[in-house]
């Protein structure tokens, strides 16, 4: 049976079972993300709406073969609590709830999983407990940050700072103008030194540098490095289910 979506929460039971059962349905990508500040300009949701589009349109390269579960759009954001409005868990809370998503897609039959990254600071945690999860679940479990995609002549290449993923800097400014751009709230006034509060100087400082550096992005390269992220974690993918 033919899936509705790439989506796994769109299909009915009857769909994903019988998929399953025909083992044309063979895998799974579960995006992990973030809701937390992206400077003066950007929507909070920026993590989790980037990582689930890559996360679709390579699934959808793949179809029918692999679904994409809701993004865990509450990760490990404590570096960033000094801005009202950032959501936050411990690492081990967030290690918990990734687990128990993989182990809920092997219980299910699905047994070829990729965890697919959109916000920093999971990577580190969720890395470090990679073997123990494999170990565990005993299923194929593989897992990265979208932007390992890019290389950094190809980041050279078509982003002026030079610079990803950066925070809301260029590359995720041009990334929400090209594919969600009411999530784009332009700031006309300059850094606002007298409201903004930074405990850490050189968070702090590179905070006011990206405000500075997301002026020059553009819908045009956030289209180009995207579908570029999109091509390599397909790529990817078809190498977990081989």
């Amino acid at each position: 049976m033919q899936l509705i979506s790439v989506l796994l929460e769109e299909n009915t039971r009857r769909v994903i079972r019988r998929a399953i059962a025909a083992g044309s349905l063979r895998g799974a990508i579960v995006p992990l993300a973030s809701t937390e500040q992206h400077n003066e300009h950007l929507a909070m949701n920026h993590d989790a709406r980037s990582v689930a589009w890559v996360a679709s349109k390579a699934a959808e390269i793949l179809f029918p073969r692999v679904v994409v579960t809701p993004p865990l759009n509450i990760g490990i954001s404590e570096h960033w609590m000094d801005h009202p409005g950032t959501l936050t868990v411990s690492e081990d809370l967030f290690a918990a709830l990734v687990y128990q998503v993989c182990d809920s897609l092997r219980r299910g039959g699905i047994t070829r999983i990729l965890l697919l990254n959109g916000h920093g600071g999971n990577h580190r945690p969720i890395a470090a407990r990679l073997d123990d999860f494999r170990q565990r679940l005993g299923v194929t479990l593989d897992f990265c940050s979208y932007w390992e995609a890019f290389s950094s002549d190809y980041v050279k290449q078509h982003l002026e700072s030079g610079e990803c993923p950066g925070h809301a800097a260029e590359f995720e400014t041009s990334v929400a103008l090209a594919l969600f751009p009411e999530g784009v709230h332009p700031v006309e006034a300059d850094y606002p030194d007298d409201e903004v509060r930074i405990r850490d100087n050189s968070r702090a400082e590179e905070d006011r540098r990206f405000f500075r550096e997301s002026v020059l992005a553009g819908p045009e390269k956030g289209f180009i490095m995207m579908n570029g992220a999109v091509d390599w974690v397909a790529h990817r993918l078809s190498d977990l289910l081989s």
